[in-house]
């Protein structure tokens, strides 16, 4: 038995150039655009994930309704909440954050927590226990998820088996705008999943 899925990272935002974890930002018309472009070649979709997030969520309810087919909204698949830096520009980050600095997170971001920010433990966790709820049951869905880089930064990091804590994930990988990640998921006879990064 085989699953196959689609991770796909939402388009472009309205605001260009800020940190943009938790906060609710509309897609611009060419984000849109992205993902309508992209879901062109994804055709053998059988059920839908979205972030709650609007620059996930509207684009998922409406192929959703275009497809006929159930979307979850999924609370797991938000991004990363990163408390007060939140929605701040990059510039503006560079130059007034210290104790952590932005530096520092993005140098390691498991030792290193923004104020009032959820952890990157915590944040691993919460995909971590998503995806493999999702490989407990073997089964042979084709499944679309719509969500952020960094979710999508922490399956990839889990699927190669990253070591724990490793420092690599948010500067290894490149996720753009509208980038589709596919993964199958191959079932053995003890119905232990074994899933593979496809290119």
């Amino acid at each position: 038995m085989q699953s196959t899925w689609y991770f796909l990272r939402h388009g472009e935002i309205v605001e260009q150039g800020i940190l943009c974890g938790r906060s609710d930002i509309n897609l611009s018309p060419l984000g849109w655009q992205q993902l309508e472009d992209v879901t062109k070649g994804i055709t053998a979709v059988t059920q839908i994930f979205s972030s709650p997030l609007v620059r996930c969520s509207k684009f998922a309810t409406k192929i959703s309704e275009q497809r006929q087919l159930s979307v979850e909204i999924v609370d797991d698949l938000q991004e990363m909440d990163f408390g007060l830096w939140d929605g701040k520009p990059f510039e503006w980050l560079w130059c007034n954050t210290d104790k952590p600095s932005i530096g520092d997170f993005w140098a390691d971001p498991w030792s290193h927590t923004p104020q009032d920010a959820e952890s990157m433990t915590n944040f691993h966790l919460r995909v971590q226990t998503w995806w493999q709820s999702q490989l407990a049951i073997p089964n042979d869905e084709c499944s679309l998820v719509i969500t952020h880089a960094g979710v999508i930064k922490q399956l990839l990091a889990m699927i190669l088996q990253f070591p724990s804590n490793s420092v690599k994930q948010l500067s290894i990988f490149d996720v753009g705008y509208a980038s589709v990640i596919k993964v199958q998921v191959y079932y053995d006879e003890q119905g232990v999943a074994w899933p593979k990064v496809v290119f």
